[in-house]
């Protein structure tokens, strides 16, 4: 059997509600020269029979069940399983239009050059309507600085070759909220991204997702993932030294602020060390800092 074109890769965990439309979505792609390869990250709500469904009736589409652990292992066990020259990550909540594969097939024989290229992703609520406020400003070309600053692409919306892999490496396993994040600025270093300026990746926001629910974690993992960018991945040499430690100041305010939120002020003053080392003239974390003293010392006051 002759290889795909595009390897659609999805890792499914408890999707069952959505994951239907997400292969559905692949399904009612105008190219249809790809497979379908589904993980199942060790689903224990029916999201293995809907995939069995979803393999019975649609002959593109290959099941693989593994065990739990988490999305970045199974979307790189997806990856490695890819017969296609060119790989397409979906998640399993999210869906594309009949066009997104079409158009960024196209955009990219009419670009021999490039090896990656993605769209913006529009945005909207569980019951399916459009959500403002939700979207960054996308940019082509070399974009390592913009993405340090700033996440905009994002796995549903991008195609890449799978030589991408090959010279940078599968996505980061030990970063659980985040990782697409890290591999693109990774990615970003050595390759340029093309852009077709046109929501053609749908994501649907949930007040529940791991990222929303988990927001000081999450904030606290994309500041050391920042910081291990910059100082050993070669960020320090791709990136203006000011702004950069600027933003690592800035991410790492951020999250001890969210830490502080939730009580927990011995990490929140570690985030806060971080931010004043990397930038001693943050006054909103010399603010921070003094009120996560006042409310130490609050609490240990004898009652």
């Amino acid at each position: 059997m002759a290889a795909p074109a595009v390897s659609v890769v999805i890792a499914a965990y408890q999707a069952a509600p959505y994951l239907r439309d997400a292969v559905e979505s692949a399904r009612r792609q105008t190219f249809q020269d790809l497979e379908v390869i589904i993980v199942d990250d060790g689903s224990t709500d029916g999201t293995w029979e809907v995939i069995q469904e979803a393999a019975r009736s649609w002959d593109k589409v290959r099941p693989i069940r593994a065990e739990h652990g988490g999305t970045p292992v199974n979307k790189n066990r997806g990856i490695r399983l890819a017969r296609g020259e060119w790989i397409a990550l979906l998640d399993a909540d999210d869906y594309w239009l009949p066009e997104k594969l079409r158009r960024c097939m196209d955009y990219l024989a009419a670009h021999p050059g490039l090896s990656v290229v993605y769209t913006p992703m529009a945005t909207v609520d569980l019951q399916g309507r459009p959500m403002r406020g939700h979207s960054k400003r996308c940019h082509a070309g070399q974009v390592t600085a913009k993405i340090f600053r700033s996440i905009f692409v994002h796995d549903p919306a991008v195609v890449f070759h799978r030589r991408v892999v090959e010279t940078c490496g599968l996505l980061d396993e030990s970063i659980p909220v985040g990782s697409g994040h890290e591999f693109w600025l990774r990615v970003s270093t050595k390759f340029e991204f093309g852009l077709i300026d046109e929501p053609l990746a749908v994501r649907r926001w949930s007040k529940g997702s791991l990222t929303r629910s988990h927001r000081a974690d999450g904030m606290a993992a994309k500041a050391f993932m920042l910081e291990r960018f910059y100082f050993e991945k070669g960020g320090r040499d791709l990136l203006p030294r000011r702004a950069a430690l600027r933003r690592l100041s800035g991410v790492h305010y951020s999250a001890a602020k969210l830490l502080r939120k939730e009580g927990d002020l011995p990490r929140a003053r570690e985030h806060l060390a971080r931010a004043l080392r990397h930038d001693p003239l943050n006054v909103k974390a010399w603010l921070l800092r003094w009120a996560c003293r006042l409310r130490r010392a609050e609490a240990s006051r004898p009652a």
